[in-house]
């Protein structure tokens, strides 16, 4: 008789087990699971208007021009769901940075938004799921803004909206 070894398969290691449940973990509370109630065109507005809100708040607060903005569709790390995103810029008078900064701030949250992050020059608001984030960029003197809205998965012709990633003008 001819006798056979049958490898017997070895667990893995715990520090591999807790490391692929933190990946999976991490990658699911960034993106949302299932469908969204929540249209492709319901999110691109509220980020649009926050976008628009934000940036005509702090022109006004700090007498900004030539204010630019767009945004378009992406997908979230690890590929689940999509994510509308996109920025501007508005040019200022010379002036105080920190103060302007902090006019702006404050124009911002007069305008409904929920201050979530002033840091060494760079502040982020939030409404609703929708982040706006302004700082100011130093090689040509202009301030930026930034939209990003959390992920979300969509279905039917939500789907092939984002997944077409055109360009969409918010300002001028």
């Amino acid at each position: 008789m001819n006798s056979t070894t049958i490898p017997r398969s070895r667990p893995l290691p715990l520090a591999a087990l807790t490391l692929a449940a933190l990946t999976l973990a991490t990658l699911l509370s960034a993106c949302s699971l299932g469908r969204d109630d929540r249209t492709a065109d319901a999110t691109q507005a509220a980020a649009d208007t926050a976008l628009r809100d934000a940036m005509t708040a702090s022109a006004r607060a700090v007498q900004g021009t030539d204010l630019k903005a767009d945004a378009r569709w992406f997908t979230c790390p690890g590929g689940i769901g999509s994510r509308y995103s996109g920025g501007g810029i508005m040019t200022s008078p010379q002036g105080d940075r920190t103060d302007q900064l902090a006019a702006i701030r404050d124009a911002v949250l007069a305008a409904g938004f929920q201050d979530a992050t002033q840091v060494g020059g760079y502040v982020t608001a939030q409404r609703n799921d929708v982040d706006v984030s302004i700082r100011f960029r130093l090689p040509d003197g202009s301030w930026t803004f930034s939209v990003l809205t959390r992920c979300y998965t969509y279905g039917g012709k939500d789907r092939a909206r984002v997944k077409s990633s055109d360009r969409h003008v918010i300002l001028p």
